[in-house]
């Protein structure tokens, strides 16, 4: 072929030369034609075209037939002898885009990542249908050749091409995304991945994690929705919850309580959870639907029911609910206690302390320490002093000299902590000084008291004075601690100083209507009973009239009437005295000596000789050593 070439390229030189050698002469100025950018671009498509494309031999008969054998030996388990028939296959038709990858496929098996890689591009290059697990292959290879872009490319495609239905490629795709730190697309991926997996604990951490860290607490609260809604694992509703919770979606976290209907754990503590969210009416209707109707009949709901109806005052049905809850609360301290301080106070205003001390026991041993000062009240309410004053003997030197463990110096909490600790202390001193003066009453109360009971009373109200001092000088605004102050100061005849106390008092408004009366009523009983002046005298009347208008339907009615006939019979109104003593039950007051004192004295003013006679009797049997009394029937002291 070349000599052939040569000579017909030397003849038609020869014809070039002879054509030029006979045509006629150009002019000499004439100068060549200069080509355009579209000559230029159109001599280049001519070339273009012209370029012969190397011819690929195929046979197709070879290549069917070395692939059915390289199938047989794979059935066979002969992996060595399938690899060299794949070869064979691709190698007898080079165009497959198939066998290509076929190829590249068994040389990832083998090992051979790189020669892998090499093949996987070429096949790439060729055409045949496109599919997730080719473009799976590349992404594969390229994550191997740290060619994170190309991997990228590859991932995408294959995802794309498969609809996101590979899973294993999802998950490599992930693999790949963790060691790039693309957390925004990996969330992508795993919210695709975890429901295809059923929300798979290692997954789901991580998602959770990501979620976490990147501050998306709508996503995290999805999350564990869309986890329970494939798993119908409640742990998770629960989480979902807690996060609405957390996020003051109330009206959302209400919703989903709204559809428990068992009384599982996870139900109950939802149901609390919510429950804290709501106003006080609300929050009640809200837990008897839940309990009587929804059948989320736990104790522990049943424990929010009866601390509601306390709260209401409907001290009845309280308690009997937490009587009911609380022996089925054994297991959950949280729960149990709360039952626990609820039958403590409703066994207290009872004055059934037996019952009291037994639920305050209970309540000091599963709080760790916790409410030891409650349970210190409560000694102290049922006079049992012996066991109170050791107590609070042991919280006041704890909280005196508290402070805070090493580690925590140069905490952030610090002042907190220290601010907590304070008003314990505060609270210990309130409290102990409530029980001495307490203590004291009782001496004072007792006719048959010796001289050392007596001491010990004096000795306890100055005791109790001190640390009222204590508390007044750390903190004045507590009303009242003012209070005790004032009554404590007016039974150590300390009258100006405690009178000052009642005084700010009155222009104070963090008093219940009860607690008002009560304390309108120790101050003008103080006034008339010292009788220092008419101006005082008429003072004290006042303000114990003003208790009985709060009062007039109350339990201590009969009291307030007692101090208004005292004030009635110091300002000499004796009639009207008479006429207000007989309107006290006088079954109520029948063990009062101080009854008994006063209707005597107006009997005797009024001349009821006879009357008053049989009132100072009965007085004389409840305080043998009375004055007024001995008087009366001419005896000494």
């Amino acid at each position: 072929m070349r000599r052939v070439f040569f000579s017909w390229m030397l003849s038609l030189g020869m014809a070039a030369l002879s054509a030029c050698s006979s045509a006629p002469a150009k002019k000499a100025d004439a100068s060549p034609k200069t080509l355009t950018s579209s000559d230029s671009a159109l001599i280049q498509k001519v070339v273009e075209s012209k370029k012969e494309t190397p011819k690929v031999e195929v046979d197709l008969e070879a290549a069917h037939e070395f692939f059915f054998l390289a199938k047989n030996m794979e059935m066979r388990g002969d992996q060595r002898e399938a690899d060299f028939f794949w070869k064979q296959a691709y190698k007898a038709d080079p165009t497959s885009r198939y066998l290509g990858f076929g190829v590249a496929e068994r040389l990832v098996i083998a090992g051979e990542d790189s020669l892998a890689l090499v093949e996987a591009k070429k096949a790439s290059r060729l055409k045949g249908k496109r599919t997730a697990a080719q473009y799976a292959l590349l992404a594969r290879l390229y994550v191997k050749a740290g060619e994170a872009d190309s991997s990228r490319k590859y991932f995408v495609m294959g995802l794309d091409s498969s609809r996101y239905q590979d899973m294993a490629l999802l998950y490599d795709y992930s693999l790949f995304l963790e060691a790039a730190r693309d957390e925004k697309e990996l969330v992508r991926v795993y919210d695709i991945l975890l429901p295809k997996v059923n929300y798979i604990s290692t997954l789901f951490q991580r998602q959770l994690s990501l979620l976490l860290d990147m501050g998306k607490d709508s996503a995290v609260v999805d999350l564990f929705g869309k986890a329970h809604e494939a798993t119908g694992d409640k742990q998770m509703l629960l989480q979902k919850v807690r996060g609405l919770m957390a996020m003051k979606r109330f009206k959302e976290a209400r919703a989903v309580v709204d559809t428990l209907t068992s009384a599982k754990p996870e139900d109950e503590e939802m149901t609390i959870m919510v429950l804290s969210s709501l106003p006080g009416d609300s929050a009640y209707a809200f837990a008897r639907k839940k309990y009587f109707e929804d059948g989320v009949k736990t104790p522990a709901v049943l424990c929010f029911i009866g601390q509601y109806e306390y709260d209401i005052d409907m001290r009845d049905s309280a308690k009997v609910h937490l009587l009911q809850s609380v022996d089925k609360l054994q297991g959950q301290p949280k729960y149990a206690n709360r039952a626990y301080l609820g039958l403590v106070n409703i066994f207290a205003s009872e004055q059934n302390y037996a019952e009291a001390i037994k639920y305050a026991e209970k309540s000091d041993s599963v709080s760790n320490g916790d409410t030891r000062m409650l349970l210190a009240s409560v000694y102290a309410l049922a006079d049992k002093y012996d066991k109170a004053f050791p107590l609070l003997d042991s919280l006041m030197k704890f909280w005196e000299t508290w402070k805070p463990l090493p580690g925590v110096v140069d905490s952030a909490n610090l002042v907190q902590l220290q601010n907590e600790a304070q008003i314990k202390y505060l609270q210990v001193l309130d409290i102990y000084s409530r029980a001495l003066i307490g203590e004291a009453l009782d001496f004072e109360k007792d006719v048959r008291a010796d001289s050392a009971k007596k001491a010990r009373a004096l000795d306890n109200r100055s005791r109790a004075e001190v640390m009222l001092e204590t508390f007044f000088a750390k903190d004045s605004s507590y009303n009242r601690v003012r209070l005790s102050m004032a009554m404590n100061l007016e039974r150590l005849k300390r009258y100006d100083e405690s009178f000052r106390h009642f005084d700010f008092l009155l222009k104070q408004k963090d008093f219940s209507p009860h607690e008002f009366a009560s304390m309108l009523n120790y101050y003008g009983y103080s006034l008339i009973e010292i009788n220092r002046s008419v101006a005082e005298v008429e003072k004290g009347y006042k303000l114990v009239l003003d208790a009985l208008v709060i009062e007039k339907d109350g339990e201590a009615k009969d009291a307030y009437l007692d101090s208004k006939a005292w004030g009635l019979y110091r300002l000499g109104r004796f009639d009207e005295a008479y006429q207000a003593m007989q309107l006290i039950d006088n079954k109520k007051m029948s063990r009062d000596d101080v009854f008994w004192e006063h209707m005597a004295a107006i009997q005797e003013a009024l001349g009821l000789k006879k009357e008053a006679r049989k009132s100072y009797r009965k007085l004389l049997k409840l305080n043998p050593k009375h004055p007024a009394a001995l008087k009366f029937f001419g005896k000494k002291k």
